[in-house]
């Protein structure tokens, strides 16, 4: 009689209860969830750094097309801050650099004009048309006087990511070296 009672006994902790079973199907949902989270925040930071290192590059560039345009009107002999003074306002202005003589535009009184590229060469500028699409990025360049011989130059990049306005800014300060 005592073997049935022990073998009635063995059935019945054969198998798993249904804590057992969700206790194991939580540890299993963790160990899964875990890295999963932390594999998506390393992708989302990493979009989040391409962009910094696309809006440091469009900055230093805007850095780049203010000091040619001092350096090309010292060449010709005008003033330092020819062409420049478009720069001097608080709206800022854009230079679109893919002329031999780059344009510069003051912006409007809502900022400055996005940033469109290009989907057959990639390139980025201010033109319009079937090939050029608007990117996420608008550079503002803003010139602010030091003395008659130094200039505060500030170039902001913004761009949207994730329902935010990034920003990222340069400053420099050009001299006349004339």
């Amino acid at each position: 009689m005592d073997n049935k009672i022990n073998n009635k006994n063995n059935k019945k902790n054969t198998g798993f209860t249904l804590v057992e079973t969700l206790v194991a199907i939580s540890i299993l949902l963790i160990s899964i969830v875990g890295p999963l989270t932390i594999a998506s925040n390393g992708l989302s930071s990493a979009g989040l750094v391409k962009e910094k290192i696309a809006a440091f590059y469009f900055a230093q560039e805007g850095v780049e097309l203010v000091r040619n345009q001092r350096d090309v009107n010292i060449i010709n002999g005008s003033d330092w801050l020819n062409n420049l003074s478009t720069c001097f306002d608080t709206k800022g202005c854009l230079i679109d650099p893919r002329n031999i003589t780059p344009v510069i535009t003051m912006c409007d009184v809502g900022g400055c004009e996005a940033l469109k590229q290009n989907i057959v060469n990639e390139l980025y500028g201010y033109e319009s048309g079937v090939d050029w699409i608007a990117s996420p990025f608008t550079r503002t360049i803003k010139i602010s006087t030091i003395n008659g011989q130094e200039i505060r130059l500030s170039v902001e990049m913004s761009w949207v990511r994730g329902g935010s306005v990034k920003n990222l800014t340069i400053d420099e300060h050009l001299f006349n070296w004339q």
